[in-house]
């Protein structure tokens, strides 16, 4: 946490040094965990439209034209935004229901019980369809 407030510049540290100094006048004891810190720094930088944004934007992604490696890079990145609190099997439903049918319906086949594990199939059945389709066009017509 010192690390982080060492680390903040220009009106975000005099913003800091400010928040410090009024809770020490009021005889508040010094925040010294991260989990507040951040509350602190949240209510103060982030746009109160920020999260509805990142929410609507992880109910509505879906992989489209995105490779899988891309759609998993922002399906996590929009997670983290939203600090959501769901447990695992809630997280692999929402992934599978914005990647591609063609690439879900195959995946789901498979057992797996971590995103990581989830991710990492669909990246494979994605390669497999991209070769099977290159050799299909590769053959001389019958």
């Amino acid at each position: 946490m010192k690390l982080v407030a060492l680390k903040l510049r220009r009106y975000a540290s005099t913003w800091w040094a400010n928040v410090v100094a009024k809770r020490a006048k009021k005889g508040k004891g010094k925040i010294k965990s991260w989990r507040k810190m951040k509350a602190k720094l949240k209510d103060k930088f982030l746009p109160s439209h920020y999260l509805q944004e990142n929410y609507s934007k992880l109910h509505h992604l879906k992989q489209g034209f995105l490779s899988v490696e891309e759609y998993t890079r922002e399906f996590e990145q929009l997670l983290i935004k939203c600090d959501l609190k769901e447990n695992e099997e809630q997280t692999l439903v929402r992934y599978l229901g914005g990647l591609d049918e063609r690439i879900a319906y195959v995946v789901e086949l498979h057992p797996y019980t971590t995103l990581d594990e989830l991710s990492s199939l669909a990246h494979k059945v994605e390669l497999q369809k991209k070769v099977k389709g290159k050799s299909e066009t590769s053959r001389p017509p019958v």
